[in-house]
């Protein structure tokens, strides 16, 4: 079964019925397709800078159903979910929030660390992956990154970040979009 362009949470719910009621297996695209395609880019981006899965610090903005299905990825390939903080509109996603929360985003809630907010998170992180929508990333916010960030600014049609600003802000970023008219 193959599913397409169900919003969180829903799309977990109608998974579960039809893994429940088939013998057959179940692919959510908005899921299972961008997490492989965001973890092989990892993968690749991660060699490039010789950094390391298990101790860099990364940051997942949006918490819906593509940017979970990443961050569980992400926790079977061997990332640190102590380091992996995931965000939405309210901002950091962490043990003890109330407004905005749910079952599915509970699973990634964060120790109570003092961070708050999107800029908050992005401070001494390696990796921002963006599945939210335009303009969430800031020149400030990648300043505050380590050396040699990996940015994918994911949200289609316009990403969280143009490309260009990044460069301009930040000539060692490694940058995806998922955009095919960007180099990537």
């Amino acid at each position: 079964i193959k599913l397409e362009d169900i919003k969180a949470p829903d799309c977990f719910i109608v998974e579960k019925i039809c893994r429940d009621k088939r013998n057959i297996p179940v692919f959510h695209d908005d899921q299972h397709g961008t997490a492989i395609v965001v973890l092989a880019g990892l993968i690749n981006a991660l060699e490039i800078t010789g950094k390391k899965k298990e101790e860099v610090k990364l940051i997942m903005n949006g918490a819906g159903s593509a940017g979970q299905a990443c961050m569980k990825l992400m926790y079977s390939y061997g990332f640190n979910p102590d380091n992996c903080i995931m965000c939405d509109t309210r901002g950091v996603i962490y043990k003890g929030r109330v407004k905005g929360m749910n079952p599915y985003k509970e699973q990634f809630a964060v120790p109570d660390t003092g961070l708050v907010t999107l800029e908050d998170a992005f401070k001494n992180t390696d990796i921002a992956i963006g599945l939210s929508q335009a303009g969430q990333f800031t020149p400030t916010m990648i300043k505050s990154m380590n050396k040699d960030p990996i940015l994918f600014c994911l949200a289609n049609p316009e990403p969280e970040m143009r490309p260009g600003l990044i460069y301009d802000t930040r000539e060692d970023a490694i940058v995806a979009t998922g955009r095919s008219d960007y180099p990537n």
